[in-house]
């Protein structure tokens, strides 16, 4: 066993689903009665700040959130991995146990891990996080993971990613190839990855420390 986890989001950090996601959204704006987004030109702006620009309502999100997981689960055995990603995580895995923590679906993420060979990589994998659940589910992670571990370490790219982890007390690496911007993640967090040799360059770093 390693003495270090690595636990990654899913979406925009493992798997290449941001744009199929934006346009999902979009679609059906009409149908729920919110703003369509462009995301690429507003990845400088929080999840929290996308869903005040789109005009979805606080108590429209749970219904909004259990629909577009169903109808994501229906592409999720054409889900890519990230550029680099595979390789990057087999590195990784001679040094530190890996783990998965994210809003999507065990249905999303066991079609993913099983289609590209990567489910041998991972021992710790937790689903169905809510939207702005992540503190709440990082803290119930750490407290499993820390009578095993004695480094415990988060990537991710988003804003709220960043947030969730200091609450929840747990280091981060951000990604700027998903949800979030590059400059405005730097701007929250120093530690960040432009791609995914630069961030297992990170991880090891840390690890090694």
């Amino acid at each position: 066993m390693h003495r270090s986890i690595v636990l990654f989001d899913f979406d925009g950090t493992l798997a290449d689903t941001f744009e199929t996601g934006a346009a999902l959204i979009n679609e059906f704006a009409g149908r729920f009665g919110y703003k369509t987004i462009d995301f690429a030109k507003n990845r400088n702006l929080s999840a929290r700040e996308l869903v005040k620009l789109s005009g979805v309502r606080w108590w429209q999100i749970p219904r909004l959130v259990r629909f577009f997981r169903k109808e994501s689960a229906r592409n999720a055995y054409n889900i890519q991995p990230c550029q680099g990603v595979p390789e990057m995580l087999r590195n990784i895995s001679q040094s530190a146990d890996l783990g998965i923590l994210t809003t999507n679906t065990t249905h999303a993420v066991e079609c993913f891990l099983r289609n590209h060979n990567l489910e041998s990589y991972f021992g710790y994998v937790k689903t169905g996080v809510p939207l702005f659940g992540k503190r709440r589910a990082l803290g119930s992670a750490v407290r499993l993971l820390q009578k095993k571990y004695t480094l415990i370490l988060y990537v991710g790219d988003e804003i709220r990613d960043i947030e969730a982890c200091r609450a929840a007390g747990v280091e981060i690496i951000s990604v700027s190839w998903g949800f979030n911007a590059h400059e405005v993640l730097a701007e929250a967090n120093p530690s960040v990855a432009k791609s995914a040799g630069e961030l297992e360059q990170l991880i090891v770093r840390r690890i090694d420390a």
